[in-house]
């Protein structure tokens, strides 16, 4: 219907205003902690700044839902202050029908949380990586200080440098047996993903007995792994910044080989419940209009907007770093907060109608 649209795009409006003044109140602190690492390198001006626009989707992912809360505030307060609301309310619309065009609000909300959050975030979160570790480093691709660790069955596998075209170099594989005792020591220079194999090049294997070592040398051998390289960028990249999909792919992986999930699992409940939550802080956008607050002035109903939406944000933090430390249920620790304000504005839309 057209009141329908009217109000959602009334909503819509105030909320891209106010997530357009959020993300540039975070671009400009975040350029200014950028700025302490300036001239690291080759990491100058230039970089800082396209280093601040490849991360701009997930500064626009973490504000979604305080933006929606607070965009459908000032939206249906400036309805109200204007008195269509009251003249909707005259003509015999029910606060429900207001309610359906704020839900069509948050299902736009929710239809861009997972695109920017499942399809632009990933992509420019490893690229302004990347860049940011090639500017601070003169290397490309991806390293730290200590390589990465990872686990498949018996063996250990260290690789000290993953290069930007995927393949390894630097890789340690210690083998052990059921007794737990290493029996295969594995040194190669470098390796790629060929053919859903590594191919392993300038390859040395030390084997361990009770008669002593026996040290080998090949130019090229077969690795057999169920590594790939879609896992390895879980391991580059924080758990937060990678696609659904990929997060499962390597939580049953960390399953199959007895390792911990709970980090990851977390992770992956955090990215379901996200967009779920921006649908919450529409939602109670109602009863901030129609509620006690209706008589107030809009800078009144705005301000408790603002402690809400901070409030749910750092609760929602918080709550999933105490899962963590205390062995929470990880789709626990996730949705809880969520599911708290939801149930606090079912209660509050209760006491409206």
């Amino acid at each position: 219907m057209i009141l329908h649209r009217y109000i959602a795009k009334t909503i819509l409006s105030s909320t891209f205003l106010v997530l357009l003044v959020l993300l540039a109140l975070y671009s400009f602190i975040d350029f200014i902690t950028e700025l302490d690492d300036l001239g690291e390198g080759n990491y100058g001006l230039s970089k800082i700044f396209m280093y601040i626009l490849l991360t701009m989707p997930e500064r626009i992912y973490a504000l979604i839902p305080v933006a929606a809360l607070l965009g459908s505030v000032l939206g249906l307060g400036t309805l109200a202050t204007q008195s269509e609301l009251t003249a909707m309310r005259a003509a015999g619309i029910s606060v429900g029908f207001i309610n359906r065009a704020v839900m069509l609000v948050a299902l736009i909300l929710l239809m861009a949380a997972l695109f920017v959050g499942e399809v632009l975030r990933p992509v420019a979160e490893q690229q302004a990586l990347s860049i940011q570790n090639a500017a601070k480093t003169g290397t490309e691709g991806h390293q730290s200080e200590y390589g990465f660790w990872t686990r498949d069955g018996n063996h250990f596998n260290h690789i000290e440098r993953i290069g930007e075209d995927g393949q390894f170099e630097g890789i340690k594989i210690y083998e052990f047996d059921d007794n737990n005792q290493l029996r295969v020591v594995t040194r190669a220079a470098s390796g790629r993903y060929v053919n859903e194999r590594w191919v392993l090049n300038n390859v040395v294997q030390s084997y361990l007995d009770t008669d002593g070592v026996e040290v080998r040398s090949v130019a090229h051998a077969r690795w057999h792994s169920q590594l790939n390289p879609g896992m390895l960028n879980v391991v580059i990249v924080p758990p937060a910044f990678l696609p659904v999909w990929d997060l499962l792919e390597y939580i049953h992986y960390l399953q199959r080989n007895h390792q911990s999930v709970n980090q990851y699992q977390l992770a992956f409940w955090s990215k379901l419940m996200m967009p779920l939550s921006a649908v919450v802080m529409v939602f109670l956008a109602i009863p901030f209009i129609f509620g006690p607050l209706r008589s107030s002035p809009v800078g009144t109903r705005i301000l408790a907007g603002t402690l809400t939406g901070i409030g749910f944000h750092l609760f929602n933090q918080s709550f999933q770093h105490l899962g963590l430390v205390f062995g929470i249920l990880p789709w626990l620790a996730a949705s809880l907060p969520t599911l708290m304000f939801a149930i606090i504005g079912f209660v509050m839309m209760r006491r409206v109608n």
